[in-house]
This record gives C-alpha cells, sequence and structure tokens, in this order.
C-alpha cells in the first residue's frame, strides 16, 4: 500500500506538469449517446461493494460498480439504433495507468479489456471494463469526455450469451494509498 501511496505522488506530479489543463470536478456520462437510464437494476442498486478488497485482484467478491448497458438484443456490440459501436468515454480528466487490451476466451480475467484512469486532484481511479477496442495508451493524458475505447462482450461473465452487452464502470477514492470503492451513482445521474 505504501508503493501505492508513492506512485500517487509520482503521477500526480507528472500529470499536473503534463496536463495544462483546467480540472472540472463534474462527471460525465461514460458512454455517448447514452444516459443514467441505462444503469443496471433500480436506483443503483447494482452497486454491491460487500466483500470487496482492491487487493484481492481477480478473486475480489461484490460488485463495487455500475453495468450500464447498450441497446445490443443480439448481442453484435452495435447499438441497435444507430448499428456502430458504443463508446466508451472518459468520465472525468485524468491519465491512463493501466490498459488490458488482449482478452481472449479462455482467459479468466473478469474484465476482460480494460481502461484504469487515475484522476489525481480527487485522487481517484476509474475503471472501464469489457471493452472491445481501446484507443488510449498507458502515461496518456485524457480529458472529460475523451473516447477510451468501444464497449464490448470481453471478461469472464460479460462473454457468455446470457450476459447483456455492457460497460463495467468503478470509482475507487485512494484513502492514504488505499483504494476504496464509492458509489457514483448520485454523481452519473447528475451528468448530462
Amino acid at each position: 500500500m505504501s508503493k501505492l501511496k508513492e506512485l500517487e505522488v509520482l503521477l500526480k506530479d507528472f500529470y499536473l506538469k503534463n496536463s495544462g489543463k483546467e480540472l472540472d470536478g463534474s462527471l460525465c456520462f461514460p458512454l455517448k449517446g447514452y444516459s443514467f437510464h441505462f444503469i443496471g437494476g433500480k436506483g443503483g442498486s447494482g452497486y454491491q461493494p460487500q466483500g470487496y478488497d482492491f487487493f484481492d485482484g481477480n478473486d475480489h467478491k461484490g460488485h463495487p460498480g455500475h453495468d450500464i448497458f447498450i441497446r445490443d438484443k443480439n448481442q453484435d456490440g452495435l447499438d441497435d439504433v444507430t448499428r456502430k459501436p458504443v463508446e466508451a468515454i472518459s468520465a472525468s480528466p485524468g491519465m491512463v495507468v493501466s490498459v488490458n487490451l488482449d482478452w481472449k476466451p479462455s482467459s479468466p480475467l473478469r474484465g476482460g479489456n480494460y481502461i484504469w484512469i487515475y484522476e489525481p486532484i480527487k485522487s481517484r481511479y476509474y475503471y472501464y471494463a469489457h471493452l472491445d477496442k481501446t484507443f488510449v495508451k498507458v502515461g496518456q493524458i485524457v480529458s472529460k469526455g475523451d473516447r477510451l475505447g468501444t464497449v464490448g462482450r470481453t471478461g469472464v461473465n460479460a462473454y457468455p450469451k446470457k450476459s447483456p452487452t455492457h460497460l463495467h464502470f468503478v470509482i475507487h477514492e485512494s484513502i492514504n494509498g488505499y483504494p476504496k470503492p464509492i458509489n457514483p451513482y448520485t454523481e452519473l445521474i447528475q451528468t448530462h
């Protein structure tokens, strides 16, 4: 944990020296052309952080985020209305700190293709999972609303046909270097 705290200091310093942009504390909705009406569960009930610990990795319990479903009845990864891929966009400014883009159906990785973004002012980590393609790389500075990737069906639970196509969206707030999940539902329903 102390290493992560040290890393956050370096990330914050790098970001502030290289971003050159003013920070806006509000979020934008992480799927282009969608709104909070597509968040699974009732009133944010999909957020279930009990038993979750960031350091448990792929073996964690709970569901510390929200699944945001796209219109994709035939599960081809395209929006049923526009017939185009649905873009995941950055809900906040920040810096890309991790990208996985080589998930295969035989992989045990729950999130499939994913992106982690660190936002240094609020000390938050944003996680975008089950992506098809990614458009960013580690170390890249992003602004709120920038394209990150397209929603796909990657990951152990998102790949099977029983699962509707969705983005798994999580926010962790770093408390003394310890990433704790927070429920962003209220912030998401206030996005435009």
